[in-house]
């Protein structure tokens, strides 16, 4: 089934509709072109005329491409929906207007190729996910002045071959060797031959990390607000994706996954918890 998508000017759309066919909502379910302004969300910074995003409903789902803006009405991300999941193709946007990321969701991970931008729109990292959210082939980052940061070959998500490090300037840093089950030995670090380049100030896009060791705050509680109780158990999101698995103890997880998601309901990382301490990342 061949499924095409119409990008749709939305000062256009907002002359050609009447206040009467924009926002509506027919037997309790949005349809059609709505227009999400401050004043109908709980966020800071934005007024309560400021639009913090458009696009289609059909049957109170979004489908086609969505925008949305930061408080200042630059663009924010341009993402495509199918049946109120974002899949398909999506652009992010850094506040200056310049592209951040580029890419293609399907069934909730990543598939194709995917970009990551700096703000002054020097490529930062490139990579190619196969059908299965796992990295394949060459992974590429980059520092701020362009230059090659580090090159790595992928096979399903596993580090394969030989990676290699470089300076700013060009000059080999390292070079590290993977074998079968995806470890790696360096070769320690590499004088630069040529003069040390000092690198801009690049934008920190990592999301914030859990200290090792952080315990759990508060009892966790299920979609009906109620204590979990000690044992095993399985909790869901109100999108019904799998939230924690694992077991409880004193309403915490205690030994177990915890399931975070962005916020476009794409798995962004899997915390792990031993007896009720976050130890680090899984790996999905």
């Amino acid at each position: 089934m061949l499924i095409c998508f119409i990008e749709i000017n939305a000062n256009n759309i907002q002359n050609q509709l009447s206040n009467d066919t924009i926002n509506q909502t027919v037997d309790n379910k949005k349809q059609g072109y709505w227009i999400i302004l401050g004043n109908m969300r709980n966020l800071p910074d934005y007024n309560p005329t400021d639009t913090i995003e458009e696009g289609f409903f059909k049957n109170n789902r979004k489908v086609g491409i969505w925008k949305k803006y930061y408080p200042s009405g630059a663009l924010k991300s341009e993402i495509t929906y199918i049946n109120g999941r974002a899949s398909g193709p999506f652009n992010t946007y850094h506040p200056n207007g310049q592209l951040e990321e580029n890419g293609n969701w399907k069934g909730r991970v990543y598939t194709g190729t995917f970009e990551r931008y700096y703000e002054d729109g020097t490529l930062a990292q490139k990579k190619t996910f196969n059908e299965k959210g796992k990295t394949e082939g060459v992974v590429e980052y980059y520092h701020t002045n362009g230059q090659l940061e580090l090159s790595f070959t992928t096979d399903n998500g596993k580090e394969a071959g030989q990676a290699s490090r470089y300076w700013p300037n060009g000059d080999l840093k390292e070079t590290i060797i993977f074998d079968e089950k995806g470890e790696g030995v360096s070769s320690g670090e590499i004088e630069r031959i040529n003069p040390e380049i000092k690198l801009k100030d690049k934008n920190d896009d990592a999301k914030e990390i859990k200290v090792q060791g952080e315990t759990n705050k508060g009892a966790e509680k299920d979609t009906k607000g109620v204590k979990i109780k000690d044992g095993y158990h399985k909790t869901y999101n109100d999108n019904k994706d799998i939230l924690m698995d694992g077991e409880f103890k004193e309403g915490k997880l205690y030994d177990g996954k915890h399931y975070i998601y962005d916020e476009n309901g794409l798995l962004e990382k899997i915390e792990i918890y031993k007896i009720g301490k976050y130890v680090g990342n899984g790996v999905f």
